[in-house]
């Protein structure tokens, strides 16, 4: 009988657990009555949930103690409703301001910008898919305050200097840490045979889902011994629940050069020969000598060719891409997948990238505790580049040295290969000579996240980022580089694989009962380790047969190595956030990293920060301030490092390959020094964020000061230690700067609305500390304490001296006296900086109905950009031999004469081609950096072809370039030392695409 009774126990209790258990539907829409897709639905107090489908419908199984839900969804509200017996429950999400409720990617994770105690930047998808670039770290420029982005080169596939609030060190790095879906990546120019080359450019910037950069010490430091140059945290897309969703998006296009100086066109051959023949009268050449000289080269009594050397290197390419993505799932699994294919012709001969790629992404929750995360992103990029800087094979460095009357076509139409005044056909060159790059890279997570308690939860990460990179270079036996040796060819092989596991433990918790006092607490464990792999190659004399192109045809092997190098860190780490009443936020960060490239006495750094936040608008005395939706002010301080040395700087070492007589030889190769260690970086910040009319106007405001110390310098050994230089830690310098963004909405209406970007940022460095106070020379530049880094340090350049025609320099940076003579080293001055005073984006986005036009500009004041090659097509006089351009014919001619070019004098007038501020010009640009126009189809009309949207557009890049010096030869970015190196030029890029979704 008690067996029977217990047995009707528990079916009662069974039973009113069923009947208590029971669904209830409803549907999310916001204020105008629209479906909202993917807004979440959850029980308060517990994990359960749902999102909503596409019609904003949503079905959710309650548990018995279900009392509240809690419906939710991005950049709209929050709202909570009791159940209480109801079966059906529809609910209004309002529109929030989007500056409170953006979550954004911070180191090793997330939290609402409202909640951030540092200075992060966050750039979407929107901003960058689609755009002309190769790489997404061409696409930031202008996007984010602080953040300078510059080209050296309009090669495609490229590397892109980046800086974030100045440059902090001398010898070691200066570029950002890269971090791609939780893996620090190894990043810039691996290539050895390439002119330039960029391993992020195998990353298909459509697959990027948001781009955050981290610029202080509280959001930077929890990456310890790498983040003193600051770190651009990658989150490629991820599925999203719901239905299948595809996308297909096309672009094509042609490119040509951004920016050109009409008194810098080469000089065509009667200009050249009328400007020649002065010179030599000049110069005091008989008639006799005269003719000889100019038949020489290719006047032939007048009757002379016209070839455009230039015209002939440039071209306008061609571009087109290709995406497709398919992204979907239900409440358990989703997925991402996509696509691509990129091509992009340089704006030169030779140049030219072709990029396929894929990427793949599953996420899988096996229940309410366990899930599941897996990404792959691969590509492959072919890269062929031409020479640049002083090499003969150079084309754009050969089209203003060639004369055009030595064309690159014989009469009979076959290549010219003589009398081309010791230089190389470069248009042949193009055909017959190889230049390949072959990069093939894989980047992938495979992670799993375990919820231990409601408020604790344990995530194990390992990621890979693997590029293996293969290089081929063939010179022609018979004409060229390769003619000396009788044809040259070379193979290299290199190989990066750099893999990161990461563990954490993430722990919430309401610190009283009200939970006015949440603590969000982070420890991890992280090992990382680097290994490179390198093979080279060389042989010479080949048969004279251009297509035996391979090390393997030639006949005398030179070059056979392969060598190794690896670098490994082992770090723990900490972070800890306190937030009171959303009011008060105090957060820390800690981390300890051990490092193999510091030596035995330094293995180890600790590194750390600690923000504070004020949330002003929740206080009591905010409550009937309605135009003022956020006042938030911030400040940090922190320690970070620099650890972008060489591997085995720090160890004395001994190499192998000092051979004598076909015997293996061995000598020092490295000073090494126990002692060394990081660079350490001091970065303090004060900053503010308001936000007015519930998001209509939105300000960010920054000041900062960025001390480096213990800098990694070269010192100079004497040569009789067999040594030039050690590596020590000496030296210190400062960056402060301020920096702000205005995101404004100044109208929206019901079918019109304006939007306005604009960031602007001003940086000054200065060199505080030198070993002994000591210059330290360093080209046309000078180290000096008190300075700025990358100062210029040149004689000056005083005129022409209008009596004469000849060059005149200061004798001293007084400029109380000139002289006609080039003067002495202690004439130099130290004349302004490489790196720019102000720079930022202003953007502006007009939207009607289905049309939106999309406006973007970029600017840069303050630097200046020195020509390296001037001194040859404008030296009156110098390198005779070689073409000149039209500038050089406003020199002097006569007695009274105003100019700043002086008299043609054959072979030089006075040593003007030295090295001046002649050749130094002001750095100033305003560049059209994006303009774009596109259409949104009407829904109720690619409803019929089973579209749910399609966009056309039609997109210029680069269109239009402002500078203030109209004396500056070639595009004003050239990299962050400012210098130009007639590298390929960079592009203006005109195309038209559609984006469609089904």
């Amino acid at each position: 009988m008690r067996k029977l009774l217990v047995v009707l126990t528990a079916v009662l209790l069974l039973t009113g657990q069923l009947l208590a258990q029971r669904s209830i539907t409803g549907k999310v829409v916001d204020e105008k009555g629209d479906p909202i897709p993917n807004a979440s639905v959850s029980i308060k107090g517990t994990t359960s949930g749902v999102v909503t489908n596409e019609q904003g419908n949503f079905t959710l199984t309650l548990t018995p103690n279900a009392k509240t839900l809690v419906i939710s969804s991005v950049n709209m509200g929050t709202e909570e409703v009791a159940v209480g017996s109801q079966n059906v429950i529809n609910v209004t999400l309002k529109l929030e301001d989007r500056a409170l409720q953006e979550v954004v990617v911070t180191g090793y994770g997330s939290q609402k910008k409202a909640n951030v105690t540092g200075s992060i930047a966050s750039i979407k998808a929107a901003d960058i898919e689609n755009r002309p670039f190769t790489s997404i770290d061409k696409g930031i420029q202008g996007m984010v305050a602080g953040l300078q982005s510059v080209a050296g080169s309009g090669q495609p596939g490229s590397s892109q200097a980046i800086l974030i609030r100045g440059i902090s060190s001398i010898n070691a790095g200066t570029g950002p840490l890269w971090v791609i879906d939780g893996i620090p990546v190894n990043s810039g120019d691996a290539s050895r045979l390439q002119t330039t080359a960029n391993l992020l450019s195998t990353l298909n910037p459509n697959d990027v889902e948001s781009i955050t950069v981290l610029k202080d010490a509280a959001s930077q430091s929890i990456y310890g011994s790498r983040a003193a140059n600051g770190v651009i945290v990658v989150t490629t897309k991820k599925g999203k629940a719901g239905k299948t969703v595809f996308r297909f998006d096309t672009e094509v296009g042609s490119n040509s050069t951004a920016y050109k100086n009409d008194k810098y066109r080469p000089l065509n051959s009667a200009e050249y020969f009328q400007l020649t023949q002065e010179g030599m009268v000049n110069a005091g050449y008989t008639a006799a000598q005269q003719t000889t000289t100019l038949n020489g080269l290719g006047y032939n009594g007048g009757n002379f060719s016209d070839f455009s050397w230039l015209d002939a290197v440039e071209r306008s390419g061609a571009q087109q891409q290709y995406n497709i993505s398919a992204q979907g799932g239900n409440d358990k699994t989703t997925f991402f997948l996509s696509g691509g294919h990129f091509y992009q012709q340089g704006t030169s001969i030779n140049s030219q990238l072709r990029r396929t790629n894929a990427n793949v992404r599953v996420q899988h929750k096996l229940d309410e505790k366990l899930s599941f995360n897996m990404n792959v992103n691969g590509g492959f990029a072919n890269q062929r580049a031409p020479l640049n800087g002083g090499a003969f094979g150079n084309p754009i460095l050969s089209s203003y040295f060639l004369l055009p009357s030595r064309p690159a076509y014989n009469a009979d139409g076959s290549y010219n290969f003589s009398n081309l005044g010791g230089l190389h056909n470069v248009i042949a060159l193009s055909e017959i000579d190889k230049r390949f790059l072959r990069q093939s890279s894989l980047r992938g997570t495979l992670s799993g996240e375990y919820k231990i308690l409601p408020n604790l939860k344990f995530r194990s990460s390992y990621g890979a980022d693997y590029n293996v990179l293969e290089e081929d270079q063939y010179n022609n036996p018979t004409h060229g580089d390769g003619a000396a040796s009788n044809g040259r060819a070379f193979a290299y092989y290199t190989r990066y694989y750099n893999w990161v596991w990461t563990n954490t433990l993430d722990f919430d918790q309401a610190l009283n009962r009200s939970g006015d006092l949440m603590l969000n607490a982070q420890v991890g464990y992280e090992s990382q380790k680097s290994n490179a792999y390198f093979i080279s190659v060389q042989s010479q004399d080949f048969p004279p047969n251009f297509n035996l192109t391979m090390p393997a045809v030639g006949s005398r092997p030179t070059t056979s190595s392969a060598t190794i190098s690896e670098y490994s860190f082992l770090s723990q780490f900490a972070s800890a956030t306190l937030n009171y009443q959303n009011r008060f936020i105090l957060s820390g960060t800690f981390r300890r990293d051990g490092s193999s490239r510091f030596g035995a006495n330094n293995k180890y750094g600790n590194f750390g920060s600690v923000g504070l936040a004020w949330n002003i608008e929740k206080e009591a005395f905010m409550e009937n301030v309605d135009f003022i939706s956020q006042l938030k002010l911030r400040s940090s301080y922190g320690i970070n490092g620099n650890a972008n040395i060489g591997n085995y700087d720090w160890l004395t070492l001994y190499g192998y390959g000092a051979n004598y007589n076909q015997l293996p030889g061995s000598a020092p190769s490295n000073v090494g020094d126990s002692s060394l260690t990081w660079e350490l970086n001091k970065p303090w910040n004060v900053g503010v964020d308001v936000s007015f009319l519930k998001g209509r106007i939105n300000l960010t405001a920054d000041y900062y000061i960025r001390k480096s110390e213990d800098l990694l310098l070269n010192v100079p050994l004497s040569r009789t230690s067999g040594f030039s230089s050690r590596t020590r830690n000496l030296g210190a310098m400062e960056n402060k700067g301020i920096e702000v963004t205005i995101n404004a909405t100044p109208v929206r209406t019901r079918d019109f609305s304006w939007v306005v970007d604009f960031n602007f940022a001003h940086n000054t460095n200065k060199i505080t500390s030198l070993p002994g106070g000591n210059d330290i020379a360093d080209g046309s530049f000078i180290i000096r304490q008190g300075e700025a880094y990358r100062t210029f340090f040149l004689r000056e350049y005083a005129g022409v001296d209008p009596a004469n025609g000849a060059p005149l320099w200061y004798t001293g940076p007084d400029h109380a006296a000139t002289t006609g003579t080039y003067p002495g080293a202690g004439a130099r001055a130290t004349l302004g900086n490489a790196l720019p005073k102000y720079f930022g984006g202003f953007t502006n986005t007009f939207s009607y109905k289905g049309l939106t036009l999309d406006i973007q500009l970029y600017y840069n004041f303050g630097n200046y950009v020195y020509d390296s090659w001037g001194s040859y097509y404008l030296g009156s006089g110098f390198g005779a031999t070689y073409n000149k351009v039209a500038r050089q014919l406003d020199r002097w001619t006569a007695a009274g004469q105003t100019t700043d070019i002086p008299r043609y004098v054959y072979g030089g007038n006075n040593a003007f081609q030295s090295a001046s501020t002649f050749y130094l010009n002001q750095g100033d640009f305003v560049r059209l950096r994006n303009l774009q126009l596109g259409y949104t189809l009407p829904k109720n009309l690619i409803s019929k072809i089973k579209l749910t949207n399609a966009v056309v557009y039609v997109r210029g890049a680069n269109l239009f370039t402002w500078v203030k010096d109209k004396n500056l030869p070639f595009d004003p970015e050239q990299g962050t030392t400012s210098t130009s190196n007639l590298n390929v030029f960079i592009p203006k890029t005109i195309s038209a695409g559609i984006n469609v979704s089904f």
